[in-house]
């Protein structure tokens, strides 16, 4: 047990030399938490791993380009007149439950949009 116990110290441990002659209840403790620095690393190499291998999607950052992708707008009802007289070609949803700007970010969570149009001071 205790040969073990050593070996896997070394091995989660990185292959840094630990301490033969320590107790064995340290040896056993050690194994815990390289066995839990372990299972971290693991898991943040994986989500990396995934973040890099994800294809990049176009992003959208003006009203032109989401004009021009057909990509459909989410946006409070309040501003509707203006938005339709700016943008004719544009493709819109207007949140029509009342719940201000709320209801809009509900709305594009629910995937009935691409995109929001928000002020600055909504941000």
């Amino acid at each position: 047990v205790d040969e073990f116990i050593s070996k896997g110290l070394f091995f989660f441990g990185a292959g840094v030399e630990q301490d033969e002659n320590s107790s064995l209840p340290l040896k056993t403790m050690l194994f815990g938490f390289g066995f839990l620095i372990l299972i971290a690393v693991s898991a943040y190499v994986a989500n990396l791993a995934a973040f890099l291998t994800k294809t990049s999607q176009e992003s959208v950052l003006t009203m032109t380009q989401a004009v021009r992708t057909g990509t459909r707008i989410c946006a409070h009802p309040a501003i509707r007149e203006e938005l339709e007289l700016q943008w004719t070609d544009a493709n819109f949803y207007f949140h029509s439950k009342g719940n201000e700007f709320n209801g809009v970010l509900q709305d594009y969570d629910d995937g009935k949009c691409g995109v929001l149009i928000i002020g600055l001071e909504d941000t």
